[in-house]
């Protein structure tokens, strides 16, 4: 089956001070109006909606470890907008972690000045 549609899964990991990009083929194996079903070179078939094609998705679960990823189902031409569009994202999750942990720096400084007021 020589099929023109080529369907690429684009990762983005940062991990402390290392940031990785993985990208991979997926090979097309049914096309139907609504969605592509997909498969790696090893590993088993995944259905894409074609309205979540180029769509980046959040792979971070839980921040441990300094660790943050996401990834993207694109077509070939759009590779280089997905890695742009995944360090948009990842920049952003960072933003929102960092003013999460100052809000938290400043409830636990808050304590320790009510704390020191009790004595």
């Amino acid at each position: 089956m020589n099929n023109p549609i080529k369907i690429y899964k684009v990762t983005m990991q940062l991990e402390k001070d290392e940031c990785g990009i993985e990208v991979s083929h997926w090979r097309l194996l049914v096309e139907t109006s609504r969605y592509y079903e997909i498969k790696p070179e090893n590993g088993p078939v995944k259905r894409i909606y074609k309205e979540k094609l180029h769509t980046v998705v959040d792979d971070t679960k839980a921040y441990q470890g300094g660790m943050l990823a996401c990834s993207a189902f694109c077509h070939e031409d759009r590779i280089e907008d997905m890695h742009s569009l995944m360090l948009d994202s990842l920049q952003l999750k960072i933003r929102t972690y960092l003013e999460a942990l100052h809000l938290n720096q400043q409830a636990i400084e808050q304590q320790a000045r009510n704390l020191k007021s009790m004595l």
